[in-house]
């Protein structure tokens, strides 16, 4: 056994033995410990992607080292202030990042998102980003619920959603940033993988569905 694997196996078993077993395939926090070789991705992002960061690990299995931070990431102007803690100092080598939900409907935020304010938050991120060196690629946010939201009680139309995609759109535009629009992969089949007309969290199929599609991006962007 090559001596670098051996000193990885052996890490993984100490920890084990010392913290419990992480368990990165089903804990979305539970970070993996980093197989040598392997790409690193770093996760960014609200609660969506929380519920498929243990999926696309899976998915990724062997083929890269799949991080996030262990917080939800909320709203874009969070993101700004909190980015340089969540990428730290580690070198990564791509970064699929996603912000919007909580800018549409202003879940804790005391001055409330709008499409410019949003467009600002995602300019400065991207900005940050790019010092890492890391590929790019932004997860344009999943669709509102179809009726009002059980906590914001508001209903976001479809206007409102593409205002703000839009605006996401021409920052990624600017700065040649991968989108990977998970927007359009759900829009239609919300009935189907929403967990209610009133939630925009998604079922096991949903979370499924949103894995693939995230595993399958970085795995063509890592390719090149």
């Amino acid at each position: 056994m090559p001596k670098r694997i051996f000193f990885y196996l052996l890490i993984v078993a100490v920890i084990g033995v010392l913290s419990g077993t992480p368990d990165p395939f089903s804990k979305p926090f539970d970070n993996p410990i980093d197989r040598p070789g392997l790409p690193r991705v770093l996760i960014l992002g609200d609660s969506i992607s929380i519920g498929y960061t243990p999926r696309v690990r899976k998915l990724l299995d062997g083929k890269a080292n799949v991080h996030r931070p262990t917080t939800n990431c909320r709203w874009s102007a969070f993101g700004d202030q909190n980015l340089d803690e969540w990428i730290g100092n580690g070198k990564w080598d791509l970064v699929h990042f996603n912000f919007g939900l909580w800018d549409w409907y202003g879940w804790s935020q005391d001055t409330k998102a709008t499409p410019e304010s949003y467009s600002k938050s995602l300019e400065n991120i991207v900005r940050k980003l790019k010092k890492s060196e890391a590929k790019l690629v932004f997860a344009m946010t999943t669709p509102p619920c179809v009726g009002p939201e059980k906590k914001a009680k508001i209903k976001i139309s479809k206007a409102k959603a593409q205002e703000f995609n839009h605006a996401a759109l021409r920052v990624m535009k600017k700065h040649g940033v991968v989108v990977n629009d998970l927007y359009a992969l759900i829009v239609n089949k919300r009935e189907k993988y929403q967990m209610g007309e009133n939630n925009v969290h998604y079922n096991e199929a949903g979370r499924d569905l949103l894995a693939a599609q995230v595993a399958k991006v970085i795995k063509e962007q890592l390719s090149q």
